[in-house]
């Protein structure tokens, strides 16, 4: 078999992935589809394996991908290194990819794509050591619910939407210690208020305060007062706030 793969990437990825629209069919090696070594070598821990992104309809991709005949893919097609390690299984159809997983050469997962039905989807991404990098739930091909850890496996990052997606329910982000760096939570879903605190790595509370959603400006606004301390736990300065502006402060 060929590696046929003549799409039009699409220069609203990474820049990775402008390498891709020189890609053209692969001599036959060992009767497996081998992609470009251009394509391959954009391939790292860091950035993962983005070159297939372009087909994934579900999230925006709209390249397609060709069968050695010319037609529309469908099926389940299997890509590999030159060494002959797997390096891609997806499922097809009209040329796009519906299901797929990517692979690190010497053999780990690193992205698990599925389509659960028209509207749902999930994207779990892996570092090189096995150990979770983000885990991804797509509506209509918007995240919410998103999850970002570091490589030894502790959370980084958290967020979640609410189900209209205009507004957050819940954010929280920590140090690579697991440390809490940040909570951002709604806390009157009627009035769409929410509170915020931010945390020095030592655990003691950087700032405090509440948060109002402006749907007409798609923004979060402080409202109230706020509090801010320094490394010792010291209140510093008060700021009270009305319509994001602040409108009193004291410094002690």
């Amino acid at each position: 078999m060929n590696f046929l793969f003549p799409i039009l990437f699409v220069p609203l990825f990474l820049p990775a992935l402008a390498m891709a629209q020189s890609l053209l069919p692969a001599e036959t090696r060992n009767a497996q589809n081998i992609p470009d070594e251009r394509l391959l070598s954009t391939i790292s821990d860091t950035t993962g394996i983005l070159i297939y992104e372009p087909l994934n309809y579900a999230l925006g991709g709209d390249s397609i991908r060709n069968d050695r005949r010319g037609y529309a893919a469908r099926g389940w097609i299997e890509d590999f290194y030159p060494s002959g390690k797997l390096l891609h299984r997806g499922y097809y159809f009209e040329g796009q990819l519906k299901a797929y997983k990517n692979f690190y050469e010497p053999g780990q997962v690193e992205r698990d794509f599925k389509t659960i039905d028209n509207f749902r989807s999930v994207l779990i991404t892996y570092y090189s050591n096995g150990n979770v990098k983000s885990n991804i739930q797509y509506r209509e091909g918007y995240p919410v619910m998103w999850e970002d850890f570091y490589a030894d496996g502790k959370l980084e990052y958290m967020e979640e939407f609410h189900k209209s997606l205009e507004y957050y329910l819940v954010k929280k982000s920590f140090y690579p210690g697991g440390q809490q760096e940040m909570i951002f939570e709604l806390l009157d879903p009627k009035k769409r208020i929410f509170s915020s605190k931010e945390f020095y790595a030592s655990g003691v509370v950087k700032e405090e305060g509440k948060l109002v959603f402006n749907k007409e400006l798609s923004d979060y606004q402080r409202i109230e007062k706020w509090r801010f301390f320094n490394e010792n736990g010291k209140l510093i300065k008060e700021e009270y706030y009305e319509e994001g502006r602040v409108v009193k402060e004291n410094e002690y």
